[in-house]
């Protein structure tokens, strides 16, 4: 029996993108570096934007109430995955479309009751959590080099700062000898009472709390801070960078870098509730002598010594 091989063309189907959303609390200008960050890390587990994979931003441009919009807005188009900073922008999420997995960025998640254990996330919900209350405290102890002792430092927060900071931000604050204040900010408004504020209570420096709303208003209050010769410490060693006096915590890129592993894992069939929520493992104070040159302040040795970049 005579058998013909015949050469027949194979044809597989194209699979459209998988949509990831990203629903930012922050400004294009200022979230655009992370997405940037985030796609790289996507691309590097494998993930080609506009071959198997779509990202899509939604910025809130500082304006929570604009979140359930927006959320709505993603939950329209379909998406695999969401991304999600912070636990006001989880919430959004959460509501909006029900069942999809969340990549989140949160401060404490036992305080934003995603997880009662780093090992087993809420269902639905995993990521990153950093350490919120020990970096608010840490912070408080970098800024109180530069303030003589028995002066007064203001916390400034929102109320998203949580009992875990507040406790022990005292406890700091007792130990150096300091006198604490604190103001919330909820809107640019009030970041610019909180300064107002800040002078009447004659108060040395300002610790800038964890909060996803005062990091996204960083310029304007770098700004006042400026205007008011005050030293102010960040959350993220990027924000020295930019032009605050310093800035202490993870690196915030690297977060996003550790979200698109999330995603990825996600696409490939993971479980948010079989992804332990991981922690950073790198802090990096950041020192800007120049804005330090333009307050008018001497930087002791001992906190140059500890920086891990100091730029001149």
């Amino acid at each position: 029996m005579l058998v013909l091989a015949v050469n027949v063309p194979l044809v597989r189907a194209q699979q459209a993108p998988r949509r990831i959303a990203i629903l930012s609390l922050g400004t294009s200008a200022t979230t655009s570096p992370l997405v940037r960050a985030f796609a790289e890390s996507l691309r590097e587990r494998g993930h080609v934007e506009g071959r198997d994979v779509e990202i899509e931003v939604r910025f809130a441009e500082g304006r929570e109430h604009a979140l359930a919009r927006l959320a709505a807005e993603i939950a329209a188009r379909r998406p695999a995955v969401i991304v999600a900073p912070g636990t006001v922008v989880v919430d959004a999420a959460r509501k909006a479309s029900p069942g999809v997995p969340i990549v989140t960025l949160v401060g404490d998640v036992a305080s934003a009751g995603l997880a009662a254990e780093l090992s087993r996330p809420a269902a639905g919900v995993t990521g990153v959590s950093f350490h919120s209350a020990a970096l608010d405290a840490k912070r408080l102890e970098l800024l109180a080099t530069l303030v003589p002792k028995g002066k007064a430092i203001l916390n400034l927060t929102d109320s998203s700062a949580r009992t875990g900071s507040q406790t022990a931000l005292a406890d700091t604050g007792r130990a150096l000898g300091l006198v604490l204040h604190a103001v919330e900010a909820r809107t640019p408004e009030e970041i610019d009472a909180a300064f107002n504020a800040a002078r009447k209570l004659e108060v040395a420096a300002v610790n800038v709390l964890t909060s996803p709303f005062l990091n996204t208003h960083r310029m304007r209050i770098m700004k006042l801070a400026a205007s008011a010769r005050l030293p102010a410490i960040y959350q993220w060693p990027e924000t020295a960078e930019e032009g605050g006096l310093l800035g202490y915590g993870p690196r915030l890129s690297a977060i996003y870098r550790q979200l698109a592993g999330y995603a990825s894992r996600i696409l490939q069939g993971a479980r948010p509730a079989d992804l332990p929520i991981e922690q950073p493992t790198k802090f990096e104070l950041v020192l800007n002598l120049k804005t330090a040159r333009a307050l008018g302040i001497a930087v002791p040795q001992s906190l140059l010594v500890r920086a891990d970049r100091v730029i001149e």
